[in-house]
């Protein structure tokens, strides 16, 4: 299912990317700089304060904090941020941000103009300590859903996932991931035919269930959701990407990690399908399961395909 129809599956993702380049060394000399890649899975809770009138609008408040978890599943950090709203526009509302990043390497802080209800636009990197001193650069992409559909949109737990591009005069280590050089084209072939899926999804009718409580199913609507997504212009779409991505082959360099990205979206299809039978079964114990299934399934998708570097794959 699409980011437009995530919330049905209860799957939260917020991936964020960062570019970033650190200023010279003290004394002024130039120094060659290197590219590195780092990248953070995070498991993380977020609250809201809501201040009259009811509803998401200016003055309210989101608060987010997780651990971070390197590729191997290692805790190696924190992150907290902290948005204001500040005005509501149509069909969303914008976001004063504010957020900072610790590992045992240092603290990066960064932040800019959220949107609480679509992607955001860049936000700066404003500070940084240790191995992360004088870093500057962006956020460049971040979304999210909740676990808990009877949350405040911001509130509840979250999966989430951070993709740091830092340019250093010297190595980093924590939450360093390898990005050869020698998989530039196979990784641009694999955004386009992601890229050109999710186009061809957003075209679909939108969900008509607004009411849905994927936790709590009412017996009554349930089989007509199971319908809805048994339609076969969307139940193909999922496949058709996965036999797109398999006919590109083994990439030039990092394999282990692009089989994970195609693992990660088979397990994802796979619990997909039996949310569908058991929805069109009328089965409310077996489609809450596959909530919460699906919850890690999406989480695990958009890590791997951002360790291994095609972030237009994270979709769901």
């Amino acid at each position: 299912m699409t980011r437009k129809y995530r919330r049905i599956t209860s799957a939260i993702t917020v991936l964020f990317v960062m570019v970033a380049a650190f200023a010279p060394s003290p004394g002024g000399a130039a120094t060659r700089p290197m590219t590195q890649t780092l990248v953070f899975d995070a498991v993380g809770t977020a609250s809201f304060v809501d201040r009259p009138p009811v509803g998401p609008g200016p003055g309210d408040t989101e608060f987010f904090t997780a651990r971070l978890r390197d590729a191997s599943g290692r805790f190696v950090g924190t992150v907290r941020s902290t948005c204001v709203l500040t005005k509501v526009i149509p069909n969303d509302v914008l976001e004063r941000c504010s957020a900072t990043g610790r590992t045992s390497e240092g603290t990066l802080s960064f932040g800019g103009v959220g949107h609480l209800e679509s992607t955001n636009p860049p936000w700066r990197v404003s500070d940084g300590t240790g191995a992360y001193r004088g870093a500057h650069g962006e956020l460049v992409f971040d979304a999210g859903i909740q676990v808990n559909p009877n949350a405040p949109l911001p509130a509840g737990r979250l999966f989430s996932v951070g993709v740091f591009e830092l340019t250093t005069n010297h190595q980093l280590h924590v939450g360093v991931v390898p990005r050869p050089a020698a998989n530039t084209t196979f990784i641009q072939q694999a955004n386009a035919a992601c890229d050109a899926t999710e186009r061809q999804a957003m075209t679909l009718p939108g969900v008509p269930f607004a009411t849905f409580d994927p936790l709590h199913p009412d017996p009554q609507l349930l089989p007509q959701v199971g319908r809805f997504f048994d339609r076969p212009a969307r139940r193909r779409l999922p496949g058709a990407l996965i036999a797109e991505l398999e006919k590109l082959g083994q990439p030039p360099a990092s394999s282990q990690a692009w089989s994970n990205v195609l693992n990660a979206r088979q397990a994802a299809l796979a619990t997909e399908t039996r949310q569908i039978k058991a929805a069109l079964a009328d089965d409310a114990p077996a489609f809450v399961r596959t909530v919460y299934q699906l919850a890690n399934m999406y989480n695990r998708l958009v890590f791997t395909s951002a360790i291994f570097g095609v972030q237009s794959c994270t979709f769901g």
